[in-house]
């Protein structure tokens, strides 16, 4: 069985979670041949490169992940497709379209593989529901909605000045580091891919209380595949107010639901109109199995979970949000609560569930979020 050799470019942060991965591979001949990163100073499972050129020249991988900022996604993947190497790349694909288009573009002239780490396209348990839906067991999709409330604090956005909230690099590289584009990025691209298709006739509303470039509170609305899609997602609640990503799925036939109110995690069910239910299982998110998905595809030749084509759609919808509003509204000073660990906005999260029970996008009114139709009075604190 011929050796597949990766090389890593990040040892630090989400990278990390590799070099723990390649302590105990899940595939034979499987090895971490390399890391580049010009910051760190070793590197206890291989050599450790502060250039990416001499790494290529001394180690000829047959395969790099990049799990550096996104700013960096496009010169690493173009320059690792230039080197005949296969890339994992971190999600999202790219900061914006353009930077996207032109790393499909370096694989398909390379005629090398591309998967990228949207963990949920991985999960056994979400790969089943895809299945089925791919089938037609629950019949065609109506509406899948989602609110996930997370919040993070000064630490979260002054963990790299030179891209944490911001639109584009010192040397004007694409960021749009937000909400939506990095940490709840995983919800919007599921309902993308378990329609299979891409966001059409997008509209939204974005707000921020944290003084960043772009945004921390995001509501969308869209169609995909016939069906209506929705998520509302925030960094900027109090802490008590905290909603892991909780979903629901309606189609034709069946209903499926993930998590509830005040509730971590949970199995998929699908419940379905003649009455039955199928319990789909716990979804745990695996880390890393886009690595061992490359080895497979490169040893194997099996189908890749998270393909360019599939990871795009998630680069396009959010684009098209900021087609939609380009600048993100800012909360007034009343309404935010501003304390040495984090930003918080009064009624947020209360205006976001009921967001989220009628799928309609708010608007910001003089005491707050509202509803249209809804009267204009002070949100609870």
């Amino acid at each position: 069985m011929n050796e597949i050799r990766f090389a890593l470019f990040g040892t630090g942060g989400f990278a990390a979670n590799y070099l723990e991965a390649f302590k105990n591979p899940k595939r034979e001949n499987v090895r971490l041949a390399a890391a580049v990163d010009p910051y760190a100073e070793d590197c206890a499972l291989c050599p450790l490169y502060k250039d990416a050129e001499t790494m290529y020249t001394e180690q000829k991988p047959d395969a790099v992940i990049i799990a550096t900022p996104i700013h960096f996604h496009r010169e690493q993947a173009v320059q690792a497709f230039a080197h005949g190497c296969h890339v994992v790349l971190e999600k999202p694909i790219a900061g914006c379209l353009e930077d996207a288009r032109a790393i499909l573009a370096a694989r398909d002239k390379a005629g090398r593989l591309l998967n990228v780490d949207y963990q949920l396209c991985y999960d056994p348990v979400m790969r089943r529901v895809k299945a089925d839906a791919d089938q037609g067991v629950f019949g065609a999709p109506v509406s899948l909605k989602v609110i996930v409330l997370w919040p993070r604090g000064n630490t979260y956005y002054s963990r790299s000045t030179h891209w944490a909230g911001r639109r584009f690099d010192a040397e004007g590289r694409a960021i749009y580091d937000s909400v939506l584009n990095n940490a709840t990025a995983h919800y919007l691209m599921n309902m993308l891919f378990i329609t299979g298709a891409p966001a059409e006739d997008v509209s939204c509303r974005t707000f921020r209380a944290n003084p960043i470039e772009t945004y921390d509170t995001a509501v969308m609305k869209a169609q995909s595949a016939g069906a209506d899609i929705f998520i509302a997602v925030s960094h900027a609640v109090r802490e008590d107010e905290i909603q892991n990503p909780m979903f629901e799925y309606r189609f034709e036939k069946a209903v499926l639901r993930f998590g509830a109110p005040g509730q971590r995690g949970s199995d998929i069910r699908a419940v379905f109109t003649d009455g039955h239910e199928t319990d789909y299982g716990r979804v745990e998110q695996p880390y890393m199995e886009n690595v061992w998905n490359m080895a497979d595809a490169i040893r194997l030749g099996v189908p890749l979970m998270c393909s360019g084509e599939t990871a795009i759609m998630q680069t396009m919808a959010v684009e098209s949000m900021r087609a939609f509003q380009p600048e993100a509204v800012p909360f007034p000073d009343r309404l935010v609560t501003r304390s040495e660990t984090m930003n918080w906005v009064k009624g947020l999260a209360s205006a976001l569930w009921r967001a989220f029970e009628t799928t309609q996008l708010p608007e910001l009114g003089e005491n707050g979020l509202i509803l249209p139709g809804q009267a204009k009075k002070p949100q609870e604190a």
